[in-house]
């Protein structure tokens, strides 16, 4: 199967666009430093973006960021399909880090630290069970446990517009759902490809990760 590629173009606005409300709630799966949460404010000023990430040092430098603004809702947590304490591997490259075992992932980027600094017990929820209503928009990028998070998004779905998530077609973390069974599941329950954003291709020119873009049927 193929799917619409984009390789230049943000996702975010598209993403917005399914919104469907001036006042949307918003989920940030691995919100880091807040790049994508500052993104996401600039496009939609009126809604409420629920930032969950689960390493205390970025927590923290997100926290500092947004302070004093009443729409971000910083939640120190992973996201994953059970409520749990796991042990996330924090990379030299923080943005790398994942609650899997880094594999291929280490020579993506070889012009950058890729060693694991640390290994640290973090928090993981449920986003069916952490928020007491369904979020418009969600975007998750969480190195190889985006799968993880959907399933543990599954009760709220049915109210969800747009979902802009990062997905592999070729194995970075140990164990990595790959982008087909993702995307199968999706579609399974009831979204569609819009298209493949800012898609990664190997030295041989095979499609290796992309930003997929979802909307509800």
């Amino acid at each position: 199967m193929t799917w619409p590629l984009f390789p230049v173009e943000d996702p975010f606005p598209a993403l917005a666009a399914l919104a469907g409300s001036a006042r949307p709630l918003v989920v940030d799966g691995g919100a880091n430093k807040g790049r994508t949460v500052a993104r996401l404010l600039e496009l939609l000023p009126q809604s409420t973006v629920v930032a969950y990430e689960p390493l205390p040092r970025l927590a923290r430098k997100l926290a500092k960021r947004f302070q004093g603004d009443s729409r971000v809702r910083l939640r120190e947590a992973a996201l994953g399909s059970a409520p749990a304490r796991l042990v996330i591997n924090e990379l030299e490259s923080a943005t790398c880090s994942s609650l899997l075992e880094p594999d291929a992932i280490l020579q993506k980027h070889p012009d950058k630290p890729m060693n694991v600094a640390r290994r640290i017990e973090v928090d993981v929820v449920r986003l069916d069970q952490d928020l007491r209503e369904a979020p418009q928009l969600i975007k998750l990028d969480l190195q190889g446990y985006e799968l993880e998070a959907l399933r543990g998004a599954e009760g709220l779905l049915g109210g969800v517009r747009g979902v802009l998530c990062e997905v592999s077609f070729a194995g970075m973390y140990k164990g990595q759902p790959l982008g087909g069974e993702l995307l199968a599941w999706m579609e399974s329950r009831g979204f569609r490809v819009r298209g493949l954003y800012r898609p990664w291709f190997d030295e041989d020119e095979n499609l290796t990760a992309a930003d997929a873009l979802f909307e509800r049927r």
